[in-house]
């Protein structure tokens, strides 16, 4: 089958949603399928540049990508980044830019769609991932003008519009809502990456609902670390993932931790600071490639789960495809949470307190739960490629 991926965030910008991509794309290869991907030039000033994601392994076995060149915005964007001390300004235009725009700042490539010749192929189907939105609205774009007639389209969903936790403006809600509708309306299959935003979306879009499903988001590659069951004095566990105070809540695991004689290291952007300590160690963003060799090291993988909403950060899949012990720490829509993932027999459920926290680890410490200690084969790449191509 050949197939047209859009994501207008490129892969090498290291994010969940680029991790979810460059996952579901090695699953559609797995499975035999052509794959040209359709994203945007990468800068590799972005804080997030990161091309240990997108290796020649994708390359190799025979991903084509087209690199769209964005003006505007992006370009005034590059030209910030090469020279820190404007930072300030650019801070300060996304916040005025988010007062009335719903789109993320790679929107212009939706200006693509109504070029000629852009998509140079015959395609048996197009999927088109989220986040960025835009991802969307480019193909979208090509529907409305009728550029595209027969391609069955389908559109993977990490976050959802309107109730994504991240918009923090509500006075745009009901223009947001016109346009996740006006989305949604043309494509033959929606994907929700959470089977909790998938009940949400249907309750807010009913008609549109039996064109929606449930697929996880898969993991890269399966993990099968040497299991040390060697008695330890002190358990080292790992966070990696922002940490933005009014989407999670960290402090009750680093209060935790700084009062015990185990290890912590954190990894993430946040609007908070937290200081590293003996036992806690406190980073910025780091790359795939160095978060894999923290998780090498690590005893324990910690899951931290969103404050509300019905988003499921995706570290949770891709922790799944190793067989290291992973701290399920909840919070928001607990009940849910629990519903989806113990069915599994693979994590270790907390409530987000400091209490909960510290019998969860000296339960771990006692080895109650080293049964745990297996991948999760629901997650696998070619499954959940082989589960979306199923629904065109």
């Amino acid at each position: 089958m050949r197939i047209l991926y859009v994501v207008s965030r490129p892969l090498e910008i290291n994010t969940s949603s680029s991790i979810r991509n460059r996952a579901t794309i090695e699953g559609l290869l797995a499975l035999g399928n052509k794959v040209n991907l359709i994203t945007t030039e990468f800068d590799k000033n972005h804080s997030n540049y990161d091309d240990s994601i997108l290796d020649n392994n994708l390359l190799s076995k025979g991903l084509k990508i087209k690199y769209l060149k964005l003006s505007g915005v992006q370009e005034v964007a590059k030209v910030i980044r090469r020279y820190k001390f404007l930072k300030p300004l650019k801070e300060l235009a996304s916040i005025i830019i988010s007062k009335f725009e719903i789109y993320d700042n790679l929107k212009d490539i939706a200006d693509y769609a109504l070029k000629t010749n852009i998509i140079d192929d015959r395609y048996d189907l197009i999927i088109s991932s989220s986040d960025p939105k835009s991802s969307h609205l480019f193909v979208c774009k090509m529907f409305e003008n009728k550029l595209l007639k027969d391609i069955p389209w389908i559109q993977i969903w990490g976050d959802p519009f309107l109730k994504d936790i991240s918009n923090s403006n509500r006075f745009l809600n009901s223009k947001i809502k016109k346009e996740e509708n006006r989305l949604l309306r043309y494509a033959d299959k929606i994907i929700y990456v959470s089977s909790i935003t998938l009940r949400e979306q249907k309750k807010l879009y009913p008609q549109y609902s039996m064109k929606m499903s449930y697929e996880p988001a898969p993991y890269i590659k399966q993990e099968l670390y040497p299991i040390d069951n060697e008695t330890k004095e002190s358990i080292t566990f790992l966070y990696c993932g922002d940490y933005s105070s009014n989407i999670r809540n960290i402090k009750p695991l680093y209060e935790c931790i700084k009062a015990a004689n185990h290890m912590l290291t954190i990894c993430g952007s946040s609007d908070i600071k937290l200081a590293s300590t003996e036992n806690i160690k406190i980073y910025p963003r780091v790359s795939f490639k160095e978060i894999k060799e923290l998780e090498r090291k690590c005893d324990v993988l910690i899951h931290l789960s969103n404050i509300e909403g019905s988003q499921i950060p995706g570290k949770i899949y891709q922790y799944s495809g190793t067989n290291k012990l992973i701290l399920f720490i909840l919070d928001g829509e607990i009940e849910a949470l629990v519903n989806t993932f113990s069915q599994y027999g693979r994590y270790i459920f907390c409530q987000n307190n400091i209490s909960d926290i510290s019998t969860a680890i000296q339960q771990i410490y006692n080895g109650m739960y080293d049964s745990t200690k297996f991948i999760v084969e629901d997650f696998q790449a070619r499954k959940i490629a082989d589960g979306i191509i199923r629904l065109h």
